[in-house]
């Protein structure tokens, strides 16, 4: 989305930033990196902006852990990272995974400070600063900057780690559950009473416990309870819903992100749409005032949905690693 204006770009250099340029992936050199089923990939600004993020996990994290062995009692920054650790540790993570959680907390916390950080990378105006930097020094800086979790390919990957990690999981769990049978023992204690314990019978073989690990994973996707009439329809339903969450973690962080430079591409537009100087000055006051109020909103949506991504794959794998069923 392109906003034209009857003014030249030196008398005004910002009337002819494209305030979505953001969204769209550049090309940053020309030679593709490699194929994929006979398709190029590019090293492009979606590329780059996710490269910073992970090289700056890679400097926050082990930097802290290095000095937490020197310095237990955090410092600084190591505040604000260590109490959102602590937070989504015991308040997110231990609540809804119980003694899954020492297991799938690293990755939690990888997903959600990889988005968090691209989600901030991506607000930075940098396109606009380039543009503002051309026009002073007649320079020619081509876009590189963007905000990658605007992007569907970005958001489509993230959730297709989680939609492994769940299912993967999932799996693991049942075909070592049937590995090891249970069957009921009765223990006879004092005056005669028996106590019921669980005794681990003969182990069954790999593909024997692989067949039925399986089948139980994709027999307790439906609810107990459930009568045989309706039965494979609720399998089907609930089957289908496996891609539909995943699908769900893709759409809205996508959609999320890609609102905040869509209404600024709305407000400005609005405003030199309007004819003559007065009207644009006059419009231009609120638009700026609201421009800056969603963008600081938009700054609060950047932490909300990373947590809510790391929310609901907590939730998915909770729910996959589940043996009640």
């Amino acid at each position: 989305m392109n906003v034209v204006v009857p003014v030249t770009a030196s008398s005004l250099p910002l009337a002819g930033v494209n305030v979505l340029s953001g969204t769209v992936a550049h090309r940053l050199w020309s030679h593709p990196m490699f194929s994929i089923l006979g398709k190029p990939v590019y090293f492009s600004s979606d590329i780059l902006m996710l490269l910073l993020s992970a090289g700056l996990m890679l400097v926050i994290f082990p930097t802290m852990a290095h000095r937490l062995k020197k310095h237990p009692v955090p410092t600084g920054f190591r505040n604000f990272f260590e109490a959102v650790l602590v937070f989504l540790q015991r308040d997110t993570f231990e609540p809804m995974l119980g003694k899954w959680a020492s297991v799938f907390t690293p990755y939690l916390w990888t997903a959600f400070f990889f988005i968090l950080f691209a989600d901030l990378f991506g607000m930075l105006p940098v396109d606009e600063l380039v543009t503002l930097f051309n026009a002073a020094f007649g320079t020619h800086i081509p876009a590189f900057w963007g905000d990658a979790t605007g992007n569907l390919t970005v958001t489509a990957t993230l959730a297709v780690c989680t939609f492994v990690t769940v299912h993967v999981s999932g799996l693991s769990a049942f075909i070592r559950h049937a590995r090891n049978r249970h069957q009921p023992h009765a223990q006879e204690h004092g005056h005669g009473h028996h106590a019921a314990t669980v005794a681990e019978g003969p182990r069954r073989m790999w593909p024997v416990a692989a067949v039925v690990g399986v089948s139980n994973y994709f027999k307790h996707l439906v609810p107990p309870g459930v009568p045989w009439v309706i039965w494979p329809l609720i399998f089907v339903l609930e089957l289908l819903g496996m891609f539909v969450k995943p699908l769900a973690l893709c759409m809205r962080l996508f959609a999320v992100m890609m609102s905040g430079p869509l209404v600024v591409a709305v407000l400005v537009s609005i405003t030199f749409a309007l004819g003559g100087a007065l009207a644009r000055t006059t419009a231009a006051i609120p638009v700026i005032f609201s421009g800056t109020a969603f963008e600081a909103l938009h700054l609060l949506e950047a932490f909300l949905q990373a947590y809510i991504f790391t929310l609901l794959s907590a939730a998915y794998i909770a729910e996959a690693v589940s043996l009640e069923h």
